[in-house]
């Protein structure tokens, strides 16, 4: 692809600042680079456009077809020009640059899941597991969040497209259901619990959630200290129901979404790449 097959030009000139959504292919290996690169401060560096760069690529998401998508701030003529020259070509085959609005790019991907757990999976949950009830109904003893963290996850978690909050079929009281739409609702069998319920958020109290999590993300999500199978797995439920911990701060929060979201987008038939498959 030519540079000028990558870019779709703004219909009129944008004086100065203008953002741009950014849909591109990682190359082979790149993105351990990128990240290493991130980390040390050599991106942020770079003038004039390292600082929003770095944020950019930081908070990039993947569209689960091979794409890596970012909102990316720009004063280039053509867009992106520099950050191209320095740092994009080398990592990326860029697919297209469109111009948005600030901010709707990000809108327009927030449901998508992070770039960087299919480079590194998920980062360690710190601290001992939570206790939980060995049998059922299958609850979160411990650890349990307050009132604050319980409304920003719920908040998440029923503002997703196609979800619709209902009473949970083989849940305790209490426990609410996130259910795809009927035309949402493409994956396998094993992707929902009961009819289009794909997970579930314990009353507030326990604050963990049970979901069906892609098979080839278990092992992650228990090794990781962010899950563990549900006790009825394989034997009245598809071997990949898992109970996700509670959040007990914001950070956890945001990673208790990422998991939510392998499941999600399961749920809705998307091929998910198990951890590590950008690597």
């Amino acid at each position: 692809m030519s540079r000028k097959e990558a870019y779709r030009e703004p219909d009129a000139l944008i004086e100065g600042m203008a953002h741009y959504l950014v849909r591109a292919i990682p190359r082979q290996g790149a993105l351990k680079r990128i990240w290493q690169d991130l980390e040390s401060g050599r991106i942020a560096s770079m003038r004039p456009f390292g600082s929003a760069l770095d944020e950019s690529l930081r908070n990039a998401r993947f569209d689960l077809r091979g794409h890596a998508v970012w909102e990316e701030e720009d004063y280039c003529t053509p867009p992106l020009a520099m950050e191209r020259e320095a740092v994009l070509d080398e990592a990326f085959e860029l697919v297209s640059v469109e111009p948005v609005r600030k901010g709707s790019g990000w809108a327009a991907i927030k449901v998508l899941p992070s770039l960087w757990i299919f480079v590194f999976g998920l980062p360690q949950r710190k601290g001992e597991r939570p206790a939980t009830r060995r049998g059922m109904p299958h609850q979160q003893l411990t650890q349990n969040p307050g009132p604050k963290i319980y409304s920003m996850l719920a908040d998440e978690l029923f503002s997703l497209p196609n979800v619709t909050e209902e009473v949970s079929a083989v849940s305790v009281p209490g426990a609410r259901a996130l259910v795809l739409d009927d035309e949402a609702a493409e994956g396998p069998e094993d992707a929902f619990m009961y009819g289009r319920e794909f997970a579930h958020l314990h009353p507030p109290g326990d604050g963990s959630l049970h979901l069906m999590a892609p098979p080839n993300w278990v092992d992650e999500l228990v090794s990781k200290g962010w899950a563990l199978p549900h006790p009825a797995a394989g034997r009245l439920i598809p071997r990949n129901a898992v109970m996700v911990y509670a959040p007990r701060d914001e950070a956890e929060v945001r990673t208790v979404m990422e998991v939510v979201l392998l499941s999600y987008w399961r749920a809705k038939g998307a091929n998910v790449p198990g951890p590590k498959s950008l690597a």
